[in-house]
């Protein structure tokens, strides 16, 4: 259970973060969003797993915006709440680079989005990280990748 709650504390660190970082349009180093909000707001010296998933999430942000354009096509991105874009971008990257099992993420960002979202995020969140968690059910991710990336080289290499 320790563990568990730890995992949800360095989540949420990385949220926070990730958001700082986005609503700054990108132009602030991650570096400096991270010993910010750690050192003064979180009052910790290092969380591993945060650090990970959100350098994961900066080196994957276009791969990233692009399948939730791929899970979310009735919205543009930018109309999406700000908040959402991080607890998405976070989540298709835990799930997509970080192994951790889709259905714990899925759980996970939901709960994230019910303490720092509005009314709908939850159903919202839990519609589009379910959404790319079922095409992960297909027998070669590799192909899906190719069709979401329009990537006919990826398509070729299997």
């Amino acid at each position: 259970m320790a563990q568990k709650e730890a995992r949800r504390q360095s989540r949420m660190l990385a949220l926070r973060v990730f958001f700082a970082y986005l609503q700054r349009d990108r132009l602030v180093a991650l570096s400096e969003c991270f010993k910010h909000v750690l050192l003064r707001v979180d009052r910790r010296l290092s969380d591993v797993f945060a650090e990970t998933l959100i350098e994961a999430g900066q080196e994957n942000y276009g791969k990233m915006k692009v399948i939730l354009k791929v899970f979310a096509p009735e919205f543009a991105f930018e109309k999406i709440a700000p908040i959402n874009r991080a607890l998405l971008l976070l989540g298709l990257t835990e799930m997509k680079y970080l192994g951790t099992p889709p259905v714990v993420v899925i759980n996970e960002y939901v709960e994230l989005s019910k303490i720092y979202g509005e009314d709908k995020s939850a159903g919202f969140i839990n519609a589009v990280l379910d959404g790319y968690r079922k095409s992960l059910g297909l027998t070669n991710q590799k192909k899906k990748d190719a069709q979401v990336f329009g990537d006919e080289e990826l398509e070729g290499n299997q």
